[in-house]
């Protein structure tokens, strides 16, 4: 089963995933018309799998409640000695970070989680991931970690946020729920697959992803900020937002235009009215009519 028999399951058990993904809801602007059920699914997950992405090539890794964590592990080699190094005291910072990159080595993964793990034979090993010492929390499964935030993903969608809660919920619930009946499943997010066979756990990243990864200055992005600090608090929100990838997922429609096609269309409604869709009455039949008399 893909995702499109997943969503096609949960629509046809209201009973057992009820929630606001079930009906069609309204878009958060007017522009936009009412999506499907299934349609709602569709671009719901499409644009959480672009916020995790974009998340992960900015340095930090997504724990999806009760289903997984997509994070990163960074395989680090042994740096050469100082003296065997070459080390230059008045060389460039960005220059020496270049001439170590060899040093990292980037690997995604994918950690299901525990209660993911339940209704799982097999799954990647125990150690998939060396946590940091310093990582006390058990949310931490990598490095960087944030839980999934449906605020950004229901902003892209032009959907409220408890429409796309709801539909993660009831996909995270039907994918362990099909996994404990023995279905098997193919989760395809577009950087990564997630295969489900016979309860067995196996997941592949896509290679450009990957290529993508390994090209990132993980020294640069691990930081905080390379801003100042009374420079750092004055970014907005909105030009942050602007350079997200999730703004540009869909483009937002001429509200002038979408005005137009909706008048047309209902003056065509109207045009389209005739004698059989108009209500039946019988006045022509208890009318009566005087025929002109024929003269011979």
């Amino acid at each position: 089963m893909n995702l499109d028999d997943i969503y096609n399951w949960i629509l046809k058990h209201q009973n057992n995933y009820p929630g606001k993904h079930q009906d069609s809801q309204p878009r958060t602007v007017p522009s936009y018309k009412p999506l499907e059920p299934k349609a709602q699914f569709h671009i719901v997950i499409k644009a959480t799998a672009e916020y995790i992405k974009e998340k992960m090539l900015n340095g930090n890794g997504v724990n999806l409640k009760e289903f997984g964590a997509f994070t990163i592990e960074i395989i680090s080699d042994y740096v050469k000695p100082l003296q065997h190094s070459g080390f230059k005291m008045t060389e460039d910072l960005d220059i020496q970070r270049a001439d170590r990159k060899h040093v990292h080595t980037i690997r995604p993964c994918f950690i299901p989680d525990n209660q993911f793990k339940y209704f799982l034979q097999r799954y990647p090993g125990k150690e998939e991931v060396s946590k940091p010492q310093s990582q006390h929390s058990v949310y931490q499964k990598g490095f960087g970690m944030n839980f999934c935030n449906s605020g950004p993903i229901a902003a892209s969608c032009y959907l409220g946020k408890d429409v796309v809660q709801s539909i993660h919920y009831s996909l995270i619930k039907a994918i362990q729920d099909l996994t404990r009946l023995g279905h098997d499943l193919h989760i395809d997010f577009g950087f990564i697959k997630i295969n489900v066979l016979n309860k067995d756990l196996k997941y592949k990243y896509e290679q450009s992803f990957i290529n993508k990864l390994n090209q990132t200055d993980y020294e640069l992005k691990m930081r905080k900020s390379d801003m100042a600090t009374s420079q750092h608090w004055r970014t907005t929100q909105e030009e942050k937002w602007s350079k997200s990838t999730l703004n540009h997922l869909l483009t937002k429609p001429n509200p002038n235009q979408v005005q137009d096609n909706y008048e047309k269309s209902m003056a065509l409604k109207i045009m389209s009215l005739d004698l059989n869709t108009a209500e039946q009455t019988n006045y022509s039949k208890n009318q009566k009519i005087k025929l002109p008399i024929i003269t011979k």
